[in-house]
């Protein structure tokens, strides 16, 4: 490896560290300048990457906060839907024709009495003078699942 010569003139504290730096290393002061100066260049010379990295690290971090909080959201959006098919398989009545119980999916989704067939759209809209034989309760419920469900549906289609 060739060498050249570099004469600096440098102020007395810089040059006192880089003896204490020699002596600490057990190398000579021409040795200990080698390393430091080859240290701070290659310093130098990573402060782009290093910049990249911190610029990306902030991104990153960013990004990260919003999938949080994503996450947060489809949990909650993932309860009440747990809730709503709960609520869903519970029994919300009878069959007006074959007396057999029937869920809120049964009268929702499927509209029909799982047992003899029957359409279940009048006891949504019963006529005048018929008795309901909805339980009012668990009604109410499974009508405040849904409305919880339609709520989440809308709010995600203005992301």
């Amino acid at each position: 490896m060739s060498s050249e010569t570099i004469y600096a003139r440098v102020p007395t504290a810089m040059k006192e560290a880089v003896d204490a730096y020699a002596s600490e290393r057990g190398t000579k002061l021409t040795g200990a300048v080698v390393d430091l100066l080859g240290r701070g260049l290659e310093a130098v010379a990573d402060e782009k990457s290093i910049d990249n990295l911190r610029t990306n690290l902030a991104r990153v971090t960013v990004e990260k906060a919003d999938v949080e909080a994503e996450l947060v959201t489809a949990r909650a959006q993932l309860a009440t839907l747990a809730n709503f098919a709960d609520r869903a398989g519970q029994r919300v009545g009878t069959c007006p024709n074959c007396k057999k119980p029937i869920t809120g999916a049964d009268l929702f989704a499927v509209t029909r009495c799982p047992a003899c067939e029957q359409p279940l759209t009048d006891l949504l809209a019963p006529k005048a003078g018929a008795v309901s034989t909805l339980d009012q309760r668990e009604m109410l419920l499974l009508l405040g699942a849904l409305g919880a469900v339609l709520g989440i549906a809308y709010l995600s289609t203005k992301k």
